[in-house]
């Protein structure tokens, strides 16, 4: 079980997990009252991202096993991972998870994968993300998924928490509506 101690404690993994996974431990200390769960629970925030959104793990139990929740600034929420380790792995297999849920056709399983072999054919190399996840695996013996979309699909899905906010409104789901069919860049590419 990988702990937010193995994060936070070594540079390098502070440094890949913020600068190519949008995962900023050092953006947990910022003020977080306007975080409000339904049901009332306790949490904690791991990371933030640069937009705004945070990571936290919610329920009773040792952090780093809890189900971690993603709350964007544009007022969308939901259950992502059981747990810490579950997260990373995840990350490290869809760096663009949040892609592939936008253009999910509300939470379509089929749509999602088809989204995230359109982001892996249209994705550049980028030789610093591939070091960066190589590294963060070797250090922190991430396991490998054997279904990271399924996986990110059926806790979304299956979520048993939400944010509220300010005016009692439930944030809203982090599924999209879009299509990949939506994505203009990717209409002459197939799956």
């Amino acid at each position: 079980m990988i702990t937010l101690d193995d994060l936070q404690s070594s540079v390098s993994v502070s440094h890949d997990l913020a600068r190519h996974f949008d995962f900023d431990t050092g953006r947990a200390a910022s003020d977080n009252s306007w975080i409000k769960l339904a049901p009332q629970q306790a949490f904690t925030v791991l990371a933030g991202d640069s937009s705004g959104g945070v990571f936290l793990a919610y329920g009773d139990g040792e952090i780093e096993q809890r189900p971690i929740l993603y709350a964007s600034s544009e007022g969308q929420a939901g259950s992502l991972a059981p747990n810490l380790t579950a997260l990373l792995a995840m990350m490290m297999a869809l760096p663009g998870w949040q892609d592939v849920l936008k253009f999910s056709s509300n939470g379509n399983l089929k749509e999602m994968r088809r989204t995230a072999r359109l982001l892996e054919q249209d994705g550049p190399d980028d030789e610093q993300l591939l070091a960066a996840t190589q590294r963060l695996m070797r250090e922190l013996a991430i396991p490998v998924l054997a279904d990271p979309v399924s996986l990110l699909h059926d806790c979304v899905h299956a979520g048993d928490c939400n944010v509220v906010a300010e005016d009692g409104q439930r944030y809203e789901p982090l599924f999209g509506l879009f299509t990949s069919h939506d994505n203009p860049f990717w209409k002459g590419m197939t799956s």
